[in-house]
């Protein structure tokens, strides 16, 4: 499932080295992502989510930005049950810090958390991967070239419109209809559609195999699903991400605990997903200035 927090594209995440505190809304996914305003990764709590999250990026050090991840695990493989993974446990809000920026992370259940990127609606999401990331309550807060948009419940983004130079298709988008914020008349826009909103997170599901990059290790859509997956372990081992060794059920993750060595973030393997035995196995860079490094159950 691709986890979206800035404009998302077609794909699935690539795994990350980056400790981070704990991803409730960014973790590596094998379908297609795109990223949004942070750019590192998550570090995988074991969960599924195509990087791009994701991954929390989370702010993410490959991708999503677009991403910025809600709260931060490893990126590594998705799988299955219970198991440790090292994550950044945090006392308040100002733990959560990035570079001594305050980029929207609050202290919950010790775990830095972004609430923006969460959400509630498959609307929310299209107006994420569409590249409409600027808040807006009146016309006159768009810059010219641009249209406020009602995106759902009242929510104003600055989304562009096509014009005679540059059309939609240019920037790899279609023609949307979309009521203005001030609601005085609908106007054409350039987004995308199809996404949506699945446990508080974007998936922007994939419709063909070219959705679906071979260097991530998933490189067939599940057309069902909307997944990329993987559909051998020639096809994780060939993607040359530390953890992918092993196709479980369409999904790249370990067989054995050697084959989560060199990830920098786990040493074990928990039912198909890299953690960690003790927080000696936790040796990424944090990604919050003041959070401590832990190797906790998701």
């Amino acid at each position: 499932m691709a986890l979206i927090t800035a404009p998302l594209a077609c794909g699935d995440d690539k795994g990350g080295e980056t400790e981070t505190g704990g991803v409730t809304a960014m973790t590596v996914d094998t379908t297609q992502s795109t990223s949004t305003t942070a750019t590192t990764t998550n570090e995988a709590t074991g969960t599924t989510e195509d990087e791009t999250t994701t991954t929390t990026a989370s702010p993410t050090s490959t991708a999503p930005p677009t991403t910025s991840p809600t709260a931060t695990t490893d990126d590594t493989t998705t799988g299955g049950g219970a198991g440790q993974f090292c994550q950044e446990s945090c006392a308040g809000d100002a733990d959560c810090t990035i570079n001594g920026v305050d980029m929207g992370y609050t202290c919950q259940n010790n775990r830095c958390v972004d609430e923006g990127a969460k959400c509630s609606t498959d609307e929310q999401c299209n107006a994420t991967i569409s590249g409409w990331v600027v808040d807006c309550a009146a016309q006159a807060e768009c810059m010219a070239g641009s249209a406020c948009v009602d995106i759902g419940g009242g929510m104003g983004k600055c989304a562009i419109e096509p014009n005679d130079v540059v059309m939609c298709a240019t920037l790899m988008m279609e023609d949307v209809m979309i009521d203005t914020i001030e609601g005085d008349m609908m106007v054409t826009v350039c987004g995308r559609t199809g996404a949506r909103c699945e446990d508080e997170v974007c998936f922007d599901p994939c419709e063909a195999n070219a959705d679906c990059p071979a260097q991530g290790g998933h490189p067939t859509c599940n057309v069902g699903t909307g997944k990329c997956e993987c559909a051998s372990d020639d096809d994780c081992k060939g993607s040359g991400i530390a953890g992918y060794a092993v196709c479980n059920g369409g999904v790249c993750g370990c067989g054995q605990d050697s084959d989560c060595a060199g990830t920098m973030y786990s040493d074990k393997c928990y039912d198909g997903a890299c953690g960690c035995s003790s927080v000696n196995a936790c040796m990424s860079d944090a990604l919050f200035d003041n959070t401590m490094k832990v190797c906790e159950g998701a």
